[in-house]
C-alpha cells in the first residue's frame, strides 16, 4: 500500500472535480492549490489577500469558484487557461455566500442578511440583482 504526504488544509476545503474526480483543489488559508489525483502534480497555485472561506467547482469542471468572504469578494479561476480569471467584489453588501448556477456560466452571490441576491454572467459581464 502506498500512501500520499499530508497536504495541509483549512476549514475543511478540499474539492474533487464532479463526477470526474482527477483534479483536487485545496485550500489552506491564502492559497489555493490544483493538483491532479494520480499524481499528486500542483498544476494551478492561487494566492489571495485574505483567508479562504469557499471553494467549489463548476457543474462542467471547467472553473474554480473561490469566496473570500471576509473581503466580500468572489473569484473564479479557468483551471485550462491560467490567464483568465474574473473577480467578484460585492463591495459593502457583503458576501454571504457563493455559488454556480448550473450553467456554469453564471455565479450567484448572496450579501449578508440575505438583503441581496446577484447574477453575475461570465460570458457577456452582465450583473442581475434580486
Amino acid at each position: 500500500m502506498n500512501f500520499s504526504d499530508y497536504f495541509p488544509q483549512s476549514s475543511g476545503l478540499v474539492k474533487y472535480q464532479n463526477n470526474v474526480g482527477e483534479l483536487v483543489a485545496i485550500a489552506k488559508n491564502f492559497e489555493v492549490q490544483v493538483m491532479e489525483t494520480s499524481t499528486l502534480r500542483v498544476l494551478n497555485r492561487y494566492q489571495f489577500t485574505d483567508v479562504v472561506s469557499h471553494l467549489e467547482w463548476s457543474p462542467d469542471n471547467a472553473f474554480l469558484l473561490i469566496g473570500i468572504e471576509k473581503r466580500a469578494q468572489a473569484f473564479v479561476k479557468n483551471v485550462l487557461d491560467p490567464e483568465w480569471q474574473c473577480k467578484i467584489d460585492e463591495g459593502l453588501a457583503g458576501l454571504a455566500n457563493c455559488m454556480w448556477a448550473p450553467t456554469s456560466r453564471h455565479v450567484i452571490t448572496v450579501s449578508e442578511f440575505n438583503v441581496r441576491l446577484t447574477v453575475w454572467s461570465m460570458v457577456d459581464k452582465s450583473v442581475q440583482y434580486i
